[in-house]
């Protein structure tokens, strides 16, 4: 496993106060079960990911799993027999639990600049206050012709939240966890709308498609 470490815009840097969310050793154990209760389409996302990847892709081609984790894409990724794997997350706790045999792995709050053929970057811009600089480095090391799928949380309004948190809430997460989880997160996050994704991708140069969209998540195929 080869390590990096460096700092540039923050990537979720602002994770400071004592009650703020943190992706720590509490969450790094369970983060998958965890991430299928709170993000919708999770698992079906990431299949399409890797899915994508699978048709579209060389065995051997370069792509990178922006906020890996623990690894879980990665995973389905080299089950579908790709070598020229790498994922970046700034949490420690997480990484040091992805397998670290299938992967090159970085931890950093930046993104590892190099040239890549596929870029996945699912739950992982919301955290990043300074989402222009870290597209531009995403843009500036996709291969031409190169693709990004990226997800994010892109609605605040009340009624969306509402069923969002009934959709959890009809996965097991009790009412006070949500409403925990919610008073400790909402402090790190930056969402944007989808009419912000869309127009700032395109004018970076990116033909762009939703192609999954849930409650208050949304996921955009991104093509250079």
């Amino acid at each position: 496993m080869k390590w990096s470490t460096n700092q540039r815009y923050g990537m979720k840097s602002v994770l400071t106060g004592p009650s703020d969310w943190k992706f720590d050793e509490t969450i790094a154990p369970v983060f998958v079960e965890h991430a299928r209760k709170h993000i919708p389409n999770y698992e079906s996302v990431t299949d399409k990911c890797a899915r994508y990847c699978e048709l579209n892709l060389n065995k051997d081609s370069k792509i990178i799993d922006v906020g890996c984790a623990t690894g879980h894409t990665i995973q389905k990724l080299y089950a579908r027999g790709f070598t020229n794997l790498h994922g970046v997350d700034n949490s420690k706790k997480m990484i040091d639990l992805a397998p670290s045999d299938i992967a090159t792995y970085t931890v950093s709050d930046c993104f590892p600049k190099g040239q890549y053929d596929m870029i996945l970057c699912n739950w992982t811009l919301h955290f990043i206050e300074d989402k222009m600089s870290y597209l531009q480095d995403i843009y500036d090391s996709l291969s031409d012709n190169g693709t990004m799928i990226i997800s994010e949380k892109t609605s605040i309004e009340s009624s969306m939240i509402e069923m969002y948190h009934d959709h959890k809430m009809n996965l097991g997460v009790s009412k006070e966890k949500i409403k925990e989880k919610q008073k400790r997160i909402e402090n790190v996050m930056f969402i944007k709308s989808v009419e912000w994704y869309q127009q700032t991708l395109r004018t970076m140069g990116f033909e762009v498609n939703i192609i999954d969209a849930d409650w208050c998540f949304t996921t955009f195929m991104c093509k250079k």
